[in-house]
C-alpha cells in the first residue's frame, strides 16, 4: 500500500508529523487507483483527522484505511491512532510520534484458479500494528527551511498467514524523508524532496520537486514532477485557496510492465481542509482612579 502523494496521509509517512501541521485541525482524504489497464485495479482510500497540540505540546490523529487489490479482491481495512509530542528549541522544531493500529485482511477465492486442490478455508484475519517516528523542522533563514524525518512500522512483526503459518510475518518497514523549502521569489516557492522506504528485500526511492505559484493573496497554484526510480514518473497539479487544498496526480509507468500497461500507471487525488480555532481573550476592565490634588 503506497501513495504517490506520500506526504498527504501523515500516519503512513511519519506519525511525528502531526505536531508540524500549521493549523489546529485538519481533515484529509486520499484515493488512488492503479493498474486498471492491466488487471482489476488496485484501489486505496484513506481519511484522516489530525489535531495539533490538543493538550500542551501533544497532538493526536486518527486514520481509516481501505485497500482492495487484484483478482482476489485482497482487502485491507484498518484504523490507526497516532500521538505526537513537540519540542521547540530556537529555530528547530523537533517531534516524536507513536502509532498503534488494528487491521483486518480478507480474500475472495472465487476468482482464483489453482493447479491443484487447495484446502483454503480461512478468508480473513486481524492483527495489531505498532510504529514510531521522529522529525525535525529547521528554519535556515527567512526564505529557507528543511524538514527531515525517520519512521518505522510493523515493529511487532504481525502474522500474515491465511493458513496459520507462524513464520509468515509482516517485515518491519523503515522510511526516510527529507524536504527542502525555498522561496525563490515573492511568488514562487520550490520544495525538492527525497523519499526512501525499505522493507525486507523491497525498496522504494522517490526524488523530485514541488512548485507553488502565488496567484494572488488567496489562491496558490501547485504542481510538481517526481520519479519513483525504476517504476514510474508522476506529475501533480492542484490548487490551494484559504483552508482548502485539492491535488491530483498521475503515474506514467516506466517499469518492465510498461509494454503491458501501455505506460499507464495510477490516478490519485487528495483533498485537505484545515482550520484554526479562534481563542477568546478576556478583556481587562480598566478602572480609572480619580486624581487628587
Amino acid at each position: 500500500i503506497h501513495y504517490s502523494q506520500f506526504d498527504k496521509t501523515k500516519s503512513l509517512l511519519n506519525p511525528a508529523l502531526l505536531a508540524n501541521q500549521e493549523e489546529d485541525y485538519q481533515i484529509q482524504i486520499q484515493r488512488r487507483s492503479q493498474w486498471s489497464s492491466v488487471t482489476i485495479p488496485f484501489n486505496t482510500f484513506s481519511a484522516s483527522f489530525n489535531a495539533r497540540e490538543v493538550y500542551k505540546t501533544y497532538s493526536v490523529g486518527a486514520t481509516i484505511l481501505n485497500d482492495i487489490a487484484g483478482d482476489s479482491y485482497f482487502e485491507t481495512d484498518g484504523l490507526a491512532f497516532s500521538l505526537a509530542k513537540l519540542f521547540k528549541k530556537k529555530e528547530n522544531v523537533f517531534s516524536i510520534g507513536l502509532q498503534a493500529a488494528i487491521y483486518q485482511r480478507s480474500i475472495n477465492y472465487e476468482g482464483l484458479i489453482f493447479l491443484q486442490n487447495e484446502n483454503l478455508q480461512k478468508t480473513k484475519f486481524s492483527f495489531f500494528d505498532f510504529g514510531l517516528g521522529i522529525s525535525n523542522y529547521k528554519k535556515l533563514d527567512r526564505n529557507r527551511a528543511l524538514l527531515v524525518g525517520l519512521s518505522s512500522y510493523h515493529l511487532n512483526k504481525p502474522k500474515q498467514s491465511l493458513i496459520s503459518n507462524d513464520k509468515v510475518v509482516l517485515s518491519p518497514k523503515f522510511v526516510f524523508h527529507c524536504t527542502y523549502y525555498s522561496s525563490t521569489s515573492s511568488k514562487i516557492d520550490i520544495s525538492p524532496v527525497l523519499y526512501i522506504s525499505l522493507q525486507n528485500r523491497q525498496n522504494e526511492t522517490i526524488i523530485g520537486s514541488g512548485l507553488t505559484y502565488k496567484l494572488n493573496d488567496q489562491v496558490n497554484l501547485k504542481s510538481g514532477i517526481f520519479n519513483r526510480i525504476g517504476d514510474a514518473i508522476f506529475v501533480t497539479l492542484g490548487m490551494a485557496k484559504a483552508n482548502l487544498e485539492a491535488i491530483i496526480s498521475y503515474d506514467i509507468n516506466i517499469s518492465t510492465l510498461s509494454s503491458a500497461s501501455n505506460f499507464a500507471g495510477g490516478f490519485e487525488f487528495s483533498i485537505v481542509y484545515a482550520w484554526n480555532i479562534i481563542k477568546k481573550t478576556n478583556k481587562i476592565q480598566e478602572k480609572i482612579c480619580p486624581k487628587y490634588l
